[in-house]
């Protein structure tokens, strides 16, 4: 499986402007106690948006929120420790403790990386601190909180005397409140560094030191604002029930998809990093609002996919198509990268790799996407595309033992995945294809590619029916399961994103009529019957998607179990991305089903249809995420203009090479 994750606040956000045109900030007001004020009694800064948590202490480990390590530089004479003494709740939390040992007039210092990240929207640094007394009477030292940016920056601010009742008591936990304006001259767009300093006088400094929930605080949700300072546009509403209309009395099954097909595209014109012109993984409209400010490999294909589909939807121009295209590969080049492979996480802002590992079907999707920009935009983008995708390398992941691909190989631990992706009906098949084209795989690697497990796998779903047959002198059993008497070759978890992805690019109806092509439209079946007869569901469409998960989301697989070898769970959530892949093999039911969804949910933003929804109690999860936005972009492209994204893909060498693979397989007999 490929990798995945309030309203607006307008005065900050007219600050904000005001502050990036003239290059300062003017400091609103701040509260004497933050925390005081705005965290409800028996909760703490992790559940207030206006705080964006840098660290609490209380994961048990030496990292911040951030993922980042706290680290000393004067180790002789600062070590600290995570005890069980919370700011907040004394019992069931911890906090860092410094332990100071210093000689006069010297400075130790404590430091953390911030990763880049933008925090622009934010009106202060806020945090707890308790000065505990040592071996002398008072404290004679001084502390500093500093800030550092990407560019070199630094501002600091000294708050010893906030750590005092008064210069010379001592008062348990006090909340040190920075504001923003005693931090001049900094970019808050991309802070790198967090530091504390410790400096001792003429004397030397012998004290304990305890920090607790470091926070930045900004008005609305400090971390939403911030990230949407960087995107072109994000949605201003939750949804849009004047487009829901009109769409509904568009009878015109093609003008409706055209209208839906516009609506979509917003995504991709607004969710952009616009410094980077990298696209983020997701946006989430409502409260609490988010973005998912990385991309990957997948993220990227269907960036680009999308830029093609709305050039022919005629949204955009060819120029600006390839404009975007261009500055996108710009920063490609930028990235860092394995050996030509691109990996699989990458901060879209800083363009940080946040995970050292290469994802072969992520791999895939990014090659295919090269493949229709280098046959779509030959003259302006050809060259770039195919150097891309040449560097691409798919011959590693190849596992002579049993002929299959493995998973991906992880950097950090120096190894690949023990697993494999061992089956055809997938969306890593299309990895495979585009591999054997490129002659990185043999050819014999698709023919190894399970159909089925083989019958003694006593653990899958069904106990596959079928024969064993001489594919190019490679044995292959072409197995099959059934539903209610009919036959189909399954994916692993029986959800239509993975027979129907791979159709965005593979001409596999028109070259597979018997093997692949006829399996896809079988498995739609089977997914409709299932969901409207045998579930009595109102909708179908049952796919891994976004759902919510009390104030976060988390992405879910789903599937009918009959469909699958292991089969994911069903639990009445739809998918609106698999009716327009579904427009593939079956498009009239696909546009009902589209339409009836419109009808009973609240299911459409400004952005289109969102990520999923609940048809045991109609709950809409407002999320967007890219990769199902662009696959159904893609998904009307090609059946608005006769199968686009497929033929810029198979014009291609490396696709030319592989296609009579599709053809010369026949999935349940000659007869049948």
């Amino acid at each position: 499986m490929m990798a995945r994750r309030p309203p607006l606040f307008a005065a900050g956000l007219l600050l904000l402007s005001a502050c990036t045109s003239a290059g300062q900030f003017s400091q609103p007001p701040l509260p004497s106690s933050l925390y005081n004020t705005l965290i409800p009694a028996g909760k703490t800064p992790r559940f207030v948006s206006s705080f964006f948590l840098i660290d609490d202490f209380n994961a048990r480990e030496n990292k911040t929120l951030l993922d980042r390590p706290w680290q000393i530089e004067t180790p002789e004479a600062l070590r600290f420790d995570l005890v069980p003494h919370d700011s907040f709740h004394a019992k069931r939390g911890n906090s860092l403790l410094l332990r100071i040992s210093q000689p006069p007039r010297a400075t130790g210092l404590l430091k953390s990386d911030l990763k880049g990240t933008d925090l622009s929207a934010a009106h202060a640094v806020v945090l707890k601190c308790e000065i505990k007394e040592g071996t002398e009477k008072t404290f004679s030292g001084r502390l500093e909180m500093e800030l550092a940016d990407l560019p070199g920056k630094t501002a600091k601010f000294d708050f010893t005397r906030s750590c005092l009742k008064n210069p010379k008591g001592f008062n348990g936990w006090r909340e040190v409140i920075i504001p923003r304006g005693k931090l001049s001259g900094l970019d808050w767009s991309q802070l790198h560094e967090i530091r504390f300093l410790i400096r001792s006088g003429a004397k030397p400094l012998t004290a304990e030191v305890a920090l607790d929930e470091i926070a930045f605080y900004g008005p609305g949700d400090v971390a939403l604002q911030s990230k949407k300072d960087n995107l072109a546009g994000f949605p201003s509403r939750l949804t849009a029930p004047e487009r829901v209309r009109e769409l509904l009395v568009e009878l015109d099954p093609q003008e409706f998809l055209r209208e839906i097909a516009r609506d979509t595209w917003k995504y991709f014109e607004n969710a952009l990093d616009q410094k980077t012109r990298l696209p983020v993984d997701h946006l989430r409209v409502g409260v609490p609002g988010d973005i998912g400010t990385y991309t990957t490999p997948t993220n990227l294909a269907m960036y680009f996919l999308a830029c093609v589909a709305a050039n022919e939807l005629g949204f955009i121009t060819r120029e600006e198509s390839v404009g975007r295209i261009q500055k996108t590969f710009e920063t490609l080049e930028r990235m860092q990268k394995r050996d030509g492979s691109f990996y699989n996480f990458y901060d879209s802002n800083t363009l940080e790799v946040t995970r050292r590992y290469v994802s072969v079907v992520d791999s895939g999707w990014l090659s295919a996407a090269w493949m229709v920009v280098k046959q779509a935009y030959p003259r302006e983008l050809g060259e770039a595309a195919g150097r891309f995708l040449k560097k691409s390398n798919f011959r590693e992941f190849y596992d002579p033992s049993n002929g299959q691909l493995r998973l991906g190989f992880d950097e950090t631990q120096g190894n690949f995945s023990p697993f494999h992706y061992g089956l055809l009906a997938t969306e890593a098949r299309v990895a495979s294809f585009i591999g054997i084209g490129k002659g990185d795989l043999p050819r014999g690697h698709w023919w190894s590619i399970f159909r089925v497990p083989p019958k003694d796998w006593d653990w899958q779903s069904q106990v596959p029916a079928g024969e064993t047959v001489s594919m190019e002198g490679v044995p292959v059993f072409e197995g099959f399961y059934s539903y209610e008497g009919k036959k189909f070759v399954p994916s692993w978890g029986g959800s239509l994103f993975e027979f129907l992805m791979p159709a965005l690019v593979l001409k596999e109806k028109d070259l597979a009529p018997q093997g692949l092509g006829l399996n896809n439209q079988r498995a739609t079946e089977i997914h409709i019957d299932y969901a409207l007869q045998r579930q009595k569901y109102p909708v179908w469409g049952i796919s891994p998607v976004s759902v919510s998960s009390g104030k976060l989301w988390r992405y879910g697989e789903y599937g009918v179990k009959y469909l699958g070898v292991k089969g994911y769970r069903d639990e009445g959530i739809i998918a609106p991305y698999a009716s327009f892949l579904a427009l593939e093999t079956l498009p009239d039911e696909a546009v009902r089903n589209l339409r009836r969804m419109l009808e009973l949910y609240e299911i459409y933003g400004e952005y289109g249809f969102y990520d999923s929804v609940s048809v045991r109690n109609s709950h809409v999860n407002t999320q967007y995420l890219i990769l199902d936005q662009g696959m159904s972009l893609a998904a009307i492209a090609n059946y608005l203009k006769e199968g686009v994204i497929q033929e810029y893909f198979h014009r291609d060498e490396a696709a030319q090479k592989a296609q009579s693979l599709l053809a010369a397989e026949r999935f349940f007999g000659r007869k049948d």
